[in-house]
C-alpha cells in the first residue's frame, strides 16, 4: 500500500473523523465483501502503479461491491480509471487521497474533496475535526462548507493550474464571520447560522494554535459565488431540492431540442414531441422525489456533490438524457408497430 510520509499523516487524522451516520449506515450491506477485497489487496501490497490490475483480478460481483460501497452510480469501467481513481476504490472512506495534487480525490472517475483539506495546520485540523464531530449529519453538511476548496474548481472553469488555498485558523475565522454577520447586502439563513455557530464554539474550545489573524484576499468565480450563496441562504434541504430542480429543467429543455432535431418542427412532429416530453418530465421528477427521500432520510450529502454541481457548469452531461431519448423513441416505435 502507499506509505508516503504526507498521505500517512493525512490518514493518522482523517481516521479520527466521525463518518456521516447516512453514510455508514449505507456502506453497512456492503462492508464484509469490501473489507474481504481491502484485505486482500493489503496482503498483495497494491499501489497505484498496479491498483488496475488488481481490480482487473475481480470477479464482476467483486467490482460491483466496490461500485456499491463507494455509492458510484454506474458501473466501474476499470480500463477508464485513473491510477489514482483505481487505488481509491480499493481505500476506505478516511484513507482516499488526493495523490496528483489536483484539488480532487479520484474514486472510480467520480471526484471528491477531502473532508479534511491538506493545506490545514495540525493545530487546526485536530479542532477542526473535534467540532465536526460534535455535530449530527446535517450540522456537518453546513459546516463543511466552511473548508470548501474554492480554487479547484476555478482551476478548472478558467483552465488554469490548481494552487491549495491555506486553510488556517485565519480562513476559518473569516468564512464563519461572512456567514454569521453577512455584509453588503449578504443573507445567511438561521438553519445555516446555527449550524456555523455551533462549529465554531466547539472549535473555538478545542483550539489550541495563534489566534492572530492575518490579512487574506480570495478571488471568486461568480458561478462559485452563486452556488455558495444558495447554500448559505436557502440550507440544505431547500437548496438540495432547487438543485435537482434546476438539473430537470436543464435536462427537459436539452430533451426537447434533441427531440427537435431528430424528429423537425413540423405541427405534428411538435405534438409528439410534446407528448414525449411530458413523459420525460414525469420520469424526472420521480427520480427526484426518490432522491429527496432519500437525502432527507440519511444525509449522506457531501463536499462531492458541490464539486459535481460546478463541474457541470462547464462539462454537461448529456448521457443520461441521450439514454432516456433512446428509450422513449423505442417505446413509441414499439406502440405504432403493435
Amino acid at each position: 500500500m502507499e506509505t508516503g510520509a504526507t498521505y500517512l499523516n493525512y490518514i493518522a487524522a482523517a481516521k479520527n473523523l466521525q463518518p456521516f451516520e447516512g453514510r455508514t449506515n449505507y456502506q453497512t450491506p456492503y462492508a464484509e465483501g469490501f473489507e474481504a477485497i481491502y484485505t486482500e489487496a493489503s496482503h498483495q501490497d497494491i499501489k497505484l502503479s498496479n491498483a488496475k490490475e488488481f481490480l482487473k483480478s475481480l470477479s464482476n460481483d467483486e467490482v460491483q461491491t466496490l461500485q456499491k460501497y463507494s455509492n458510484l452510480a454506474d458501473a466501474i469501467n476499470i480500463d477508464a480509471l485513473s491510477p489514482e481513481g483505481a487505488y481509491n476504490l480499493l481505500m476506505h472512506d478516511h484513507e482516499q487521497y488526493d495523490f496528483n495534487s489536483d484539488g480532487v480525490a479520484e474514486v472510480g472517475i467520480a471526484q471528491k474533496m477531502l473532508p479534511i483539506p491538506i493545506n490545514m495546520p495540525t493545530d487546526t485540523h485536530d479542532a477542526y475535526i473535534n467540532a465536526i464531530n460534535n455535530l449530527d449529519d446535517k450540522d456537518k453538511l453546513m459546516a463543511s462548507a466552511l473548508t470548501f476548496d474554492t480554487s479547484h474548481l476555478k482551476s478548472v472553469l478558467s483552465d488554469k493550474p490548481y494552487t491549495p488555498p491555506l486553510i488556517d485558523y485565519t480562513y476559518l475565522k473569516n468564512r464563519v464571520e461572512q456567514i454569521l454577520n453577512p455584509k453588503e447586502g449578504g443573507y445567511s439563513a438561521q438553519e445555516f447560522k446555527t449550524s456555523v455557530r455551533d462549529f465554531w464554539e466547539v472549535f473555538e474550545s478545542h483550539y489550541t494554535g495563534s489566534r492572530e489573524i492575518t490579512p487574506q484576499e480570495e478571488t471568486r468565480d461568480p458561478a462559485i459565488e452563486k452556488f455558495l450563496k444558495d447554500l448559505r441562504e436557502k440550507g440544505a434541504t431547500q437548496f438540495l431540492a432547487d438543485l435537482n430542480q434546476e438539473k430537470i429543467d436543464k435536462k427537459i429543455e436539452d430533451y426537447k431540442n434533441n427531440l427537435i432535431a431528430k424528429l423537425g418542427d413540423s405541427p405534428q412532429a411538435l405534438a409528439t414531441i410534446e407528448k414525449l416530453v411530458e413523459e420525460f418530465k414525469k420520469q424526472l421528477l420521480e427520480e427526484m422525489a426518490t432522491k429527496l427521500e432519500k437525502s432527507e432520510n440519511n444525509i449522506v450529502v457531501t463536499t462531492q456533490t458541490m464539486v459535481q454541481t460546478l463541474l457541470n457548469l462547464k462539462d454537461n452531461d448529456t448521457s443520461t438524457t441521450e439514454t432516456l431519448l433512446q428509450k422513449l423513441l423505442r417505446e413509441k416505435e414499439a406502440k405504432k408497430s403493435s
